[in-house]
């Protein structure tokens, strides 16, 4: 049978600057060698760890998932995978569009278990700023998922992540 080409992306709670991905072709090709992996930004830029020379991460074909250390704040990429030959042809090539929002989601996480800590959790409610706050924050986060989901649309995702990047990075005057 032959192959048909998929994979998934996800992301492992204390590995925000990870990207994981998954492998779940179906099929097989003996001709299949090797994957090559793609990340481009909303920008046109490829995404690459520290210290590679290649736009892509070559991804052994023995490896289920492969998981890229490459990201320094939320982000949303184009995710290329490619699955090439003994000459580096391609012959199946699959892409999607994921947004990933670990640092974000653990600093959302973080007010969640602050409120929690707090000796009068009504307290927290009844402040406007932190919590009319906190839930923009969330509005961001997940406009950027809707806008990768509904709308397939990676520049609206960016600046919603960015937005949201930025209440993070200022956390002393919004939270």
């Amino acid at each position: 049978m032959p192959l048909t080409p998929n994979f998934s992306t996800s992301q492992q709670a204390g590995l925000p600057s990870d990207v994981i991905i998954t492998d779940t072709s179906t099929g097989s090709d003996v001709d299949i060698v090797e994957r090559a992996v793609y990340l481009v930004d909303y920008q046109g830029n490829y995404v690459v760890p520290t210290g590679t020379t290649t736009d892509y991460v070559l991804w052994p074909l023995a490896q289920s998932s492969i998981s890229i250390n490459c990201l320094e704040q939320d982000t949303a990429l184009t995710v290329t995978v490619n699955w090439v030959d003994s000459t580096g042809v391609t012959l199946y090539t699959k892409t999607i569009l994921s947004g990933f929002t670990l640092y974000n989601e653990t600093f959302y996480y973080s007010l969640t278990q602050g409120q929690a800590a707090v000796g009068n959790p009504s307290y927290i409610l009844q402040d406007n700023q932190f919590f009319q706050n906190k839930s923009k924050l969330r509005v961001l986060i997940d406009s950027g998922d809707q806008a990768i989901t509904l709308g397939y649309d990676i520049t609206s995702a960016q600046e919603c992540y960015d937005l949201a990047t930025a209440m993070v990075t200022n956390q002393n005057i919004y939270f």
